[in-house]
């Protein structure tokens, strides 16, 4: 596993996703042990795996009806099995964001098998080879267009069904540079861009459009990375205020919030989770 290759990290990692399941069932009473998204139809782009996988299972816990979507057939039916273990209802469709043929089967098969989509969340990303040698069409086209096709498909649906809420995952790439990751960074940029411009335009209908802005993220997308260089976890995490790095299931917290009524009021927001790397640079002294 990833986190095995933290000098860090495996023990304390362990202590703290124990703690953040401690607190999860603690509000869960609290609240009596209500559902933030029961019955909510969801698509989830990118789903097989890293955050898609994360946010579906969240989504299902809080009553979610979940549509997973991969190209990844074996890792999007992972993806479904492990919710159905846990008593959640999943399905799994294979389709590639970046087609729109396939984009509006997703869409039929949703609302065929479970009715108008309320919620989605844009994860699908190319593959982590094509963003090291920055590869402008598997990168543009699922990243940008992909994203577009399924807004465009969810939006009819949410009118239909009197309102809903898109949370495309963007990324700090958006904001600051990094090395070797010119067109992956261009396109989550666009991706800000195009979510706040269409949030004003469909505010009128109750339909809400945000994005997250996940930091570095421990996912199977790094396992060629730690292959070929095994520390590069740890210098990583030095450059986070926070000292560690992020989990999948901290940026499936942030969409839960957008997807949930909670968030009731936002629109065209930008939410960076990303342990402080863009805030503060701690690595530089004076």
């Amino acid at each position: 596993m990833l986190a095995m290759t933290f000098s860090y990290s495996a023990e304390e990692e362990k202590r703290e996703t124990q703690k953040f399941s401690f607190v999860r069932v603690v509000r869960s009473a609290l609240r009596g042990d209500s559902m933030r998204l029961k019955d909510k139809i969801t698509i989830i782009t990118g789903a097989g795996s890293g955050i898609g996988r994360a946010t579906a299972i969240r989504f299902a816990q809080e009553g979610a009806k979940v549509v997973v979507d991969d190209v990844n057939e074996a890792g999007g039916q992972k993806t479904v099995e492990t919710i159905q273990a846990a008593g959640g209802t999943a399905t799994f469709v294979r389709a590639d964001v970046s087609n729109a043929a396939d984009v509006e089967r997703l869409f039929a098969v949703t609302c065929a098998t479970y009715g108008n989509v309320n919620v989605l969340v844009n994860c699908a990303i190319c593959s982590a080879q094509e963003v090291e040698q920055n590869c402008w069409e598997p990168n543009v086209n699922v990243g940008l267009l992909g994203t577009w096709l399924c807004m465009q498909a969810a939006i009819p649906q949410m009118k239909e069904a009197g309102g809903g809420s898109i949370v495309n995952i963007s990324s700090v790439n958006a904001l600051m540079g990094f090395a070797n990751e010119h067109v992956y960074s261009g396109v989550k940029a666009g991706i800000i861009g195009m979510s706040r411009s269409l949030a004003g335009e469909v505010g009128k209908f109750g339909i809400r459009i945000n994005c997250i802005l996940p930091g570095t993220i421990v996912t199977e997308i790094w396992d060629h990375i730690v292959e070929r260089d095994p520390g590069v976890f740890d210098r990583l995490v030095k450059l986070y205020p926070l000292g560690r790095l992020g989990r999948p299931e901290d940026i499936a917290n942030a969409a839960l919030f957008f997807a949930s009524d909670e968030s009731s009021f936002a629109t065209g927001s930008v939410l960076v989770i990303d342990g402080g790397i863009t805030a503060a640079h701690m690595g530089f002294q004076i």
